[in-house]
């Protein structure tokens, strides 16, 4: 098996690293490296890290730097022909998930990205993949549903939720703007969409492979508060003025009527300050934004 680059960010992480960890060194395959890029954590997670896993390769950032940055940080600094990006609130099911995502790529050059079945502690399905709809509204295909013999097939999906998405190095480098294969400028969330619409557009293939499963614990993307709504809406219009194409631009006026015109308002009366952060956010980086969108191919499969 090629080697796999595991790369793992940690933010506070003391509650679930060592069981995330754990599951990776529990592999039945050992032809895999560990790097951890650490977000300023002040909970204890570091230590845990050095004391107990002498053998990964550890990034110290001096103050969190946010998800994107940090991927970056750590794809820099591997070795593999496939990656692996992890939550550090993920527990890799089975010892043969890399074996399966792995073998899962090797069968067809056009794949770029796997996605495993990703599992709530329930039981319940967190994700099977990242939908993107005709009101460029992402969303988790079958979220909340209850586990069934339906969701063991493999199929085609736009993308791959970063809560455990496996990469393609060949893939990755190809879709890479500047020096960002993930966006910064996002700092976190929504930076999995964004990346499954460019390998979309360079052709690339998104494949569900349920039988690599994950345990998915927390997940900041799931919560609710104003935070975490300021950031999906500030980095869902990014990443359209990134990767829409003409004819999208030409519809979105109707989309802002039936949906975000509602949606805005809605957060103006219960989030207004980060509402009003948002878009002032969006102002200030729409040069950049527009600069990356000329590196990407406007063709949509």
């Amino acid at each position: 098996m090629g080697l796999i680059s595991v790369i793992i960010v940690t933010y506070n992480s003391k509650e679930y690293i060592e069981s995330c960890i754990d599951s990776v060194f529990a592999q039945k395959d050992k032809d895999w490296e560990v790097i951890v890029i650490d977000n300023a954590s002040c909970d204890g997670t570091r230590e845990i890290l050095k004391s107990k896993y002498p053998r990964i390769a550890m990034v110290e950032n001096p103050e969190n730097y946010g998800y994107s940055k940090a991927l970056n940080q750590g794809i820099a600094k591997t070795r593999g022909e496939f990656i692996l990006c992890l939550n550090d609130d993920v527990k890799l099911r089975d010892n043969d998930f890399l074996t399966a995502a792995y073998n899962t790529m090797n069968k067809d050059e056009r794949i770029g990205a796997i996605q495993p079945k990703v599992l709530k502690p329930s039981g319940a399905i967190d994700t099977t993949g990242i939908g993107l709809s005709f009101l460029r509204r992402f969303y988790d295909f079958n979220s909340g549903k209850i586990d069934a013999p339906e969701l063991n097939r493999q199929k085609y999906v736009f993308g791959a939720c970063n809560a455990a998405a496996f990469y393609r190095r060949k893939a990755l480098e190809e879709i890479k703007q500047g020096n960002e294969y993930f966006d910064e400028d996002f700092f976190c969330l929504v930076e999995d969409v964004d990346i499954s619409w460019r390998l979309q557009k360079k052709s690339w293939l998104t494949l569900y492979q349920p039988n690599a499963v994950c345990i998915h614990n927390r997940g900041l993307s799931r919560r609710k508060d104003n935070f975490t709504q300021y950031l999906n809406m500030r980095n869902r219009y990014l990443m359209i003025i990134k990767n829409e194409s003409l004819w999208g631009f030409l519809r979105f006026p109707f989309i802002f009527l039936i949906y975000d015109l509602w949606r805005n308002l809605f957060m103006l009366i219960i989030n207004h300050k980060y509402l009003l952060k948002a878009y002032y956010e969006i102002r200030i980086l729409l040069p950049k934004i527009l600069n990356k969108r000329k590196t990407c191919n406007l063709s949509v499969r």
